[in-house]
């Protein structure tokens, strides 16, 4: 295991919504296998054809920590190496950049692997029920979904409700069709304040109060997807739903409320020198008035380690509180 955990602070919280366990939760103890989907903050650069998990290599492939968007380990690899409660194995099939489904809102490059293509083409086959490459079972699994950060980046000025709709949709479609395959248990993390990001704050006030309406209603759509997704299979299924919008919130009011940010001095610039990465987690460059970890922003728009720290953190206290 990795040694740059550290132990969390009384100010550490869990901040999620209710949960209702089903007997397919055996609680975070006993999970075995994390499946995970998402985006930039989520992504690891995992190859399905590459190195697979096992209790000696959690994550396979790339080298840890894999290619994040942190300057560091992402709130995937902590979950994994440092807040596991048990050997963890973790397939991350994220993609920079991803949205639910590129044909409702297209990314960035045409390239981008939407969490339609990270479903359909890269988890069903590899590891659905025709492949069983891996032995998970429903109650030793966890999958986790991180999404929704790009579909509002994207398209939050049209404030189109079709659109919405549509999107949630084709995410409850996905979902189906993952449960299909026997995945019982469900983690999701809310979209985090974006429009608190330095790309949304140069843009001034208008921007940053409508992107954040946009916001609130994802994380309203997501509140009531899970409850209606639990709902229409009898309760059969568990779905947890992380307030990552709370977490984040929190450390940009005040880095001290996480032990993991309490270095953390601006909470909305970053600088420059920093955008692309350097050379190492703790870097410091003379044309910067803080060392990189010491940023909560990378770049314009994602986190540090720190806050992919704090994050994990919370996560876990989380779900193991969910028995």
């Amino acid at each position: 295991m990795k040694s740059f955990a550290v132990a969390l602070s009384l100010a550490t919280f869990a901040s999620a919504a209710p949960f209702s366990a089903h007997r397919s939760w055996s609680g975070w103890k006993n999970v075995k296998h994390l499946f995970v989907f998402g985006d930039s903050y989520t992504q690891t650069g995992f190859d399905v054809k590459g190195a697979q998990p096992s209790p000696a290599n959690p994550m396979g492939n790339p080298p840890y920590p894999g290619w994040t968007s942190s300057n560091g380990p992402n709130w995937v690899d902590f979950l994994t190496y440092n807040y596991n409660a048990s050997y963890l194995q973790t397939y991350n099939l994220a993609y920079g950049g991803a949205t639910v489904d590129s044909a409702l809102v297209t990314p960035y490059a045409p390239t981008v692997l939407s969490l339609k293509n990270q479903v359909q083409d890269l988890y069903l086959p590899t590891y659905g029920p025709a492949s069983r490459s891996v032995p998970w079972t429903s109650s030793s699994s966890l999958f986790a979904f991180f999404i929704g950060i790009n579909d509002v980046g994207n398209s939050w000025w049209l404030n189109n409700g079709t659109l919405s709709d549509l999107i949630f949709a084709e995410y409850e479609s996905l979902l189906t069709q993952v449960y299909a395959t026997g995945a019982r248990n469900f983690l999701f993390l809310s979209v985090p304040p974006v429009n608190l990001a330095p790309l949304t704050l140069a843009n001034g006030n208008w921007s940053i109060e409508n992107e954040g309406i946009a916001i609130r209603d994802w994380n309203r759509r997501l509140a009531d997807l899970t409850t209606r997704f639990k709902a229409g299979r009898n309760e059969s299924v568990n779905t947890f739903v992380h307030d990552t919008h709370a977490v984040f919130d929190a450390v940009i009011r005040d880095p001290a409320s996480f032990e993991q940010t309490s270095g953390v001095k601006n909470t909305t610039g970053f600088c420059k020198a920093y955008a692309n990465g350097t050379p190492t987690w703790y870097t410091s460059d003379p044309s910067c008035p803080y060392a990189v970890n010491e940023y909560f922003w990378l770049n314009d728009l994602h986190p540090t380690f720190p806050v992919h720290n704090a994050t994990a953190a919370s996560i876990a206290k989380y779900l193991q509180s969910a028995v």
